[in-house]
């Protein structure tokens, strides 16, 4: 083996969380701007053409272009806009209803390119994201993570 070669590698982020609510009201919580401010937070608005805006004070503005619709159990944003190497990343949420009558959200943002610099970041913040879209899902109490 050539200890020189390089190897190109995409790198993926991978989270998983059981919530207690059937898979429609998790997806309504990624589908309107008034519930992604509640569990997210930032300024969402509408950015035109299948998408969200997210301003946030003091910080990065992302834009995810709202992927058509693959399946009633998933939601795909695709980053079109936003700090670094998250341009042309894919965020994917898949919904599997459980028997116990909670639903296991399968979330995957993959495309980044090295497993440096924003990939480590946005690690970080889709798992506490991704407990706080539960903990809105489950309640409908309103505790956005970035303000």
């Amino acid at each position: 083996m050539n200890k020189n070669a390089e190897c190109s590698t995409v790198t993926d982020i991978h989270h998983e969380i059981k919530v207690k609510a059937d898979p429609e009201r998790v997806r309504t919580a990624l589908g309107s701007r008034e519930a992604l401010e509640a569990w997210h937070g930032g300024a969402v608005s509408d950015a035109g053409g299948g998408g969200w805006r997210f301003d946030f004070v003091n910080g990065p503005t992302f834009h995810w272009r709202i992927a058509p619709d693959t399946g009633e159990n998933d939601v795909t944003w695709c980053c079109v806009d936003g700090p670094g190497d998250s341009v042309g990343t894919e965020a994917k949420f898949t919904f599997i209803p459980q028997t116990d009558g909670r639903t296991l959200v399968e979330f995957r943002h993959s495309g980044w390119p090295h497993a440096g610099g924003n990939f480590r970041k946005c690690n970080t913040h889709w798992a506490v994201l991704l407990h706080q879209l539960r903990q809105y899902v489950e309640t409908g109490a309103a505790a956005p993570v970035f303000n």
